[in-house]
C-alpha cells in the first residue's frame, strides 16, 4: 500500500471514530427519543407541566399527587380517545384558561382546562344602537375600534381586541381622545377584549394617566423547579406626553374580558378617575406557549406569574370591578344593558 493510501485510510479512521464520539454525546444530550404510546405521552406531558408550569403554589397544587392519582389509570392498550379524556381530566385540575389541548384530524378534539362562563350579557349591537354618533376604525363589518357618544356629552370606546402592536393603538387613540374633548365622562367598554398583547393594554391605559404607577409585576419560569423563576418585571403606567383624557372614566367588565384585557384592567385600576363597573374579568393573564407530544397533540402551558402591584395573583378568579352589576342574558335580550345605563347614569350626575 502506497503513502497517499495509507494516508486515506488513516483520515477515513479518524472521521469514523469522530463521528461515534459525536453520535454518543447526541445521545448524551438529547437522550433517548420518547416513544408514541399512551404511557409515553402521559409522562411527557405531566413532566413537561412539572418542569414549566408557574402556577403551582398560586393555585396550591400537589403535581406530584396528581401524578400518583392519574399515572396508576394509564396503560398502553388504551384507545387515543381514552387517553385523551384522561388527561384532560388531569389538566382540568389546573382550572387554567390558557392551558389546552388539541388532538387534529382525524377525530379532531379539543379541551380547555379553564372555567366556562356563559356568553350573552354582553350585545356589541345593543350599545352601538344606543349611540347618538358612531365612528369606527378598521373593517365596517368587524371594526377593531367603535367610538362616540350618547346624546352628544358621554364618550364610548370600545376595542375589539389587543392583539395589533402598540403603534396601532396610538395612532387610533391619538385620532379618538380630541374627539372626546368636550364630553363629560368617558365609558371605555372592555367586554369584548379576550386577549393580545400586554404592551399594547399598558399603550392604551397611558392616555388616560399623568402619572406612572406601579400596576403588575410578572416573572417567568427559567429552570425545572417549581420555584425556579427569573427576575420580576414591573410594569407602570407610561402617560402618553402629547395627550391624555383626565376626565371620569368608566371601565366595563365582564367575565369575557381575560388575558390582556386584564391587565389593561389591573393598569386602569391604579388611576384615580377610573372606576371599573360589571363583573369581575375571567381569570387567566400568563404567557401560554404551545408544545407538542410524541403522537402529534398541541397543547399550551402557563410559563409565567402575573401579579399586581400588592402582589396579589387573579388567576383562575378575576379582577373584581369596583362596582358589582351582572346583566343577565334575558335582560340583554329584552335590550337592557344595566352595566351600560350606570355608567352612563353616574357620568351624566358628575
Amino acid at each position: 500500500m502506497n503513502n497517499k493510501s495509507s494516508l486515506r485510510f488513516l483520515l477515513l479512521g479518524v472521521l469514523m471514530m469522530i463521528l461515534t464520539i459525536i453520535s454518543s454525546c447526541n445521545d448524551l444530550m438529547l437522550g433517548e427519543e420518547p416513544q408514541n404510546t399512551p404511557v409515553e405521552n402521559f409522562e411527557v406531558l405531566w413532566n413537561e407541566f412539572d418542569r414549566m408550569y408557574a402556577l403551582f403554589e398560586v393555585k396550591n397544587l400537589d403535581w406530584n399527587q396528581i401524578y400518583l392519582e392519574y399515572k396508576p389509570r394509564v396503560n398502553d392498550n388504551m384507545s387515543s380517545d381514552e387517553l385523551f379524556d384522561l388527561v384532560s381530566e388531569m389538566l382540568a385540575e389546573l382550572n387554567d384558561g390558557h392551558v389546552w389541548m388539541v388532538k387534529p384530524d382525524p377525530g379532531f378534539r379539543r379541551f380547555d382546562s379553564g372555567p366556562v362562563y356563559p356568553k350573552g350579557d354582553f350585545d356589541l349591537d345593543l350599545v352601538r344602537n344606543k349611540l347618538s354618533e358612531e365612528h369606527i376604525i378598521g373593517n365596517s363589518v368587524e371594526p377593531d375600534v367603535i367610538y362616540g357618544k350618547f346624546d352628544g356629552e358621554i364618550g364610548y370606546i370600545y376595542i375589539e381586541n389587543l392583539g395589533m402592536n402598540p403603534g396601532f393603538y396610538y395612532d387610533a387613540l391619538k385620532t379618538i381622545i380630541p374627539y372626546m374633548t368636550n364630553t363629560k365622562g368617558l365609558i371605555f367598554d372592555a367586554r369584548g377584549i379576550e386577549g393580545g398583547y400586554d404592551r399594547s393594554s399598558q399603550e392604551v391605559a397611558g392616555f388616560f394617566t399623568k402619572e406612572s404607577k406601579l400596576y403588575m409585576r410578572t416573572k417567568f419560569k427559567n429552570g425545572p423547579g417549581h420555584d425556579n423563576f427569573g427576575h420580576p418585571i414591573e410594569w407602570r403606567t407610561t402617560p402618553n406626553m402629547d395627550i391624555s383624557y383626565n376626565k371620569p372614566v368608566k371601565v366595563l367588565t365582564n367575565r369575557q374580558t381575560g388575558s390582556a384585557g386584564e391587565t389593561f384592567v389591573l393598569a386602569m385600576k391604579t388611576i384615580e378617575h377610573v372606576k371599573v363597573l360589571g363583573d369581575s374579568t375571567y381569570g387567566a393573564f400568563s404567557d401560554n406557549p404551545k408544545r407538542e407530544l410524541p403522537n402529534g397533540w398541541i397543547y399550551a402551558i402557563s410559563t409565567g406569574d402575573f401579579r399586581d402591584a400588592n402582589g396579589i395573583s387573579y388567576e383562575g378568579k378575576g379582577i373584581p370591578p369596583h362596582e358589582l352589576i351582572q346583566n343577565t342574558i334575558a335582560e340583554v335580550q329584552s335590550g337592557l344593558d344595566k352595566v351600560l345605563e350606570k355608567a352612563i347614569e353616574e357620568l351624566k350626575e358628575n
